[in-house]
């Protein structure tokens, strides 16, 4: 921010707005910190701070920027620079930068609230501007009018509960016989990643809105009232894993950045911005010690769980990487990318040799696991999935052939029962059994359908 000695023009803006005060007092939980997490945060927050000046937290609001000025003084608005830089009449200082002038609704009423001695009125000072937007349940539809898009699946411990993303909510499903066992609403508007932690009955959500909002929860599958709102990010959440030890809960996505949180209490524990693209990608590995990570920015990582240490970059891939995989080893990853090629690699981002793999042309690799050590599961956005024999390098069985891109899959069950669950983008689930590659069930994942 730039200091500017007050003229005429900020005098007679200040008068004009006086005038448009509201009944107050003004809350900054409720109006203000709304206001600025709409207008302002993108650029002024601790991953991205112009001018040296956050706003990310009250406490990091009233601390001046690199221009040294007081950006809050309580009680004299006109002496503070954060609202001196919202009514400046020359565009290039104006605040916010590169956008119109907020509407002088919203410009009175920061004026007012810093008139009234700019009080905070949340319980933590510290707490991020974006936990105290307010959580607003939305309508769900009784019945959708088409089957959208399956984005996120998952099945809890005993294999009993199938979840999938829903408009605004999650859905549960019987695998058994294809009926919907119950829905939790309330929930972001597109879900993109599900997982029980410990197979349940808490399970992790993350989706937002594009481009508006990203959000990562933990519900109580058993008692959906009893939920929390772990994160809120500037953008989607595109993905989250628990660990197989219940310690660990991962989420990364359209912000570029990778957030561990401890359970369960779902404390943060760590937060980087680990790729310079989005994240569309992860994994943790089966003993709980690495998280591994497929971006758009053509590479994946892996970092320890612990503190976010990255350990190795693969750069293999010359295309956007769409996702990743631990082999049963822990030891081992393979990541899937926009080709149609699936990479086989060490922890230190060493590629192995001879280990490319073409599960299905030329068609994006969507979605990876393991059947055993040397078996991965792949599912592609031409439709099909396939066992592939990693040591031959070839494909060893096509399981499904689905009429669009497969978005998500997940094992079910062990031994000669072991199946595999795919969800499409128009919105059908497919169960189906390895060791036969028979189909026990197919249905929409959609209510009313």
């Amino acid at each position: 921010m730039i200091r500017r000695s007050l003229d005429v023009r900020l005098i007679i803006a200040s008068f004009f707005l006086a005038g448009a005060a509201v009944a107050g007092p003004v809350s900054f939980s409720k109006q203000i910190a709304p206001l600025l997490a709409d207008q302002c945060l993108e650029c002024h927050r601790a991953e991205k701070a112009k001018g040296g000046y956050r706003l990310d937290a009250f406490e990091q609001l009233l601390k001046a920027g690199d221009s040294e000025e007081v950006p809050v003084v309580p009680g004299k608005a006109e002496a503070s620079e954060l609202y001196e830089l919202l009514v400046i009449h020359d565009e290039t200082d104006r605040m916010p930068k590169k956008a119109d002038a907020l509407p002088e609704k919203d410009i009175a009423l920061i004026r007012q609230w810093i008139q009234e001695g700019a009080k905070y009125d949340g319980a933590n000072a510290q707490a991020s501007l974006t936990s105290l937007l307010p959580q607003k349940m939305a309508q769900t539809l009784e019945k959708y009018p088409r089957p959208i898009p399956v984005t996120a699946l998952a099945v809890n411990g005993d294999g009993k509960v199938l979840v999938t993303s829903g408009f605004h909510e999650v859905l549960s499903w019987d695998p058994a016989t294809g009926k919907m066992r119950g829905r939790l609403p309330g929930l972001p508007e597109r879900i993109l990643g599900l997982s029980f932690v410990q197979g349940g009955p808490w399970l992790a959500v993350a989706g937002g809105s594009p481009g508006r909002i990203g959000e990562v929860w933990l519900v109580n599958f058993a008692k959906p009232s009893e939920r929390k709102r772990l994160a809120q990010l500037r953008d989607c959440a595109l993905g989250v894993v628990a660990s197989a030890d219940g310690k660990y809960l991962v989420a990364g996505g359209a912000d570029n950045r990778v957030r561990c949180f401890a359970l369960p209490e779902g404390k943060e524990i760590w937060n980087i911005e680990s790729h310079a693209d989005w994240i569309l990608g992860l994994a943790i590995s089966p003993d709980s010690q690495h998280v591994a990570t497929a971006s758009r920015d053509r590479t994946a990582k892996v970092m320890k769980i612990t503190n976010g240490e990255i350990q190795g970059t693969f750069n293999g891939h010359s295309v956007p990487v769409l996702s990743v995989a631990f082999a049963p080893n822990s030891q081992e990853v393979i990541s899937g990318g926009s080709d149609g090629e699936a990479r086989r690699w060490v922890l230190d981002g060493t590629g192995k040799k001879d280990s490319t793999l073409r599960p299905s042309g030329r068609s994006e690799v969507l979605a990876l696991g393991y059947v055993n050590q040397d078996t991965p599961l792949t599912a592609s956005g031409s439709g099909q999935v396939s066992l592939i024999d990693s040591k031959a390098r070839k494909t060893k069985a096509r399981l499904a052939m689905h009429g669009d891109r497969v978005n998500a899959m997940v094992l079910l069950g062990a031994g000669a029962e072991q199946a595999v669950i795919t969800a499409c983008h128009d919105g059908e689930i497919r169960i189906t059994r390895m060791q036969d590659n028979q189909e026990l069930r197919k249905f929409i994942a959609s209510p009313g359908w």
